[in-house]
């Protein structure tokens, strides 16, 4: 019998005897970004503070990423939302919060399964008198497993989320950056701090995933089905097609959303745009970008903005 003591963490308080004889933590691991918790019921996920590591000259180098807490309680309110106004299969959210150091966690139930771009890493998913081969990957499960993701994306995820609208961007005042940029590090986005809701007079932006790939789909193993979508951290409100949905779940065809975005600036963030060129003090980098088709070209926007597409 486990003996019972309380300690404290965060503001969070928790008994030993009932983190050890109820559910107890069956694996964890952390990335730079987020620390994960798995029990045997439950999957929780917590962002992690910034930390100093040293480059192998002993330089030291800070790992920091902006919103980082942020984007976990936007997953803890976009699986409410999804959960509450659509039948797309999501995480149960248990519990969220933000403990006294500004770390914030989000508790769900656990989704058993294999990642959809884990299905090709393992055997043919028939029983043993039935199997395609007895070689791994199994090519015809893998693709018979793409095929039900992608029919689920296009069947019942994108139209359920197209019914979802609102006057605002992101979700409760809070606006995700797409998952498509990098604004810690890329020109002119760097060091911009908040991003507008911009309000509209009638509920035209669309509730979007952000993320929609193959690590994020949840498949059953047996019946190559879909079981979750997850890890919706960039989600919210925002422009019809902003997501850049792709139409398929290639991974080549995914990495390549973040290349030449000059048309997907300018569709999509032209007022967040012109606002960090304007502050960005090295105008020649830019243009560089520019014409390589990573950045739009200024004045067509100004031009925009002169006939009162924005304030």
């Amino acid at each position: 019998m486990a003996s019972t003591c309380s300690v404290q963490i965060g503001e969070i308080q928790v008994s030993s005897a009932t983190a050890v004889t109820a559910n107890p933590v069956l694996q964890s691991y952390e990335t730079n970004d987020v620390a994960y918790e798995f029990t045997a019921t439950t999957f929780k996920k917590t962002s992690r503070l910034p930390f100093s590591s040293p480059y192998p000259d002993g330089t030291l180098f800070t790992w920091f990423r902006s919103w980082n807490h942020e984007r976990i309680t936007n997953e803890a309110k976009a699986l409410e939302i999804v959960s509450q106004q659509t039948i797309i299969p999501v995480p149960k959210v248990l519990e969220h919060g933000e403990h006294s150091d500004g770390r914030r966690y989000l508790v769900t139930e656990l989704i058993g399964g294999l990642l959809l771009e884990a299905i090709q890493l393992q055997g043919c998913s028939r029983p043993e008198d039935l199997k395609h081969t007895e070689c791994i990957p199994c090519k015809a499960c893998s693709d018979q497993a793409y095929s039900n993701a992608n029919e689920f994306i296009h069947d019942i995820v994108l139209p359920q989320l197209a019914k979802l609208k609102s006057r605002e961007r992101g979700i409760g005042g809070f606006v995700m950056p797409p998952s498509w940029m990098a604004p810690d590090v890329e020109p002119p986005w760097k060091g911009k701090k908040f991003w507008k809701t911009l309000p509209l007079e009638e509920p035209k932006y669309v509730f979007q995933h952000g993320d929609i790939a193959a690590h994020n789909i949840m498949m059953d193993p047996q019946t190559l089905q879909v079981k979750a979508l997850i890890d919706w951290e960039y989600a919210g409100y925002f422009p019809a097609g902003m997501e850049r949905w792709p139409g398929t779940l290639d991974a080549d065809v995914y990495r390549k959303r973040g290349c030449h975005l000059a048309q997907a600036i300018e569709e999509f963030l032209p007022e967040e745009y012109l606002e960090c060129y304007e502050n960005w003090k090295d105008k020649e980098q830019l243009d560089v970008l520019v014409e390589s088709g990573e950045l739009p070209h200024i004045s067509r926007l100004q031009a925009l903005k002169a006939d009162g597409h924005w304030s």
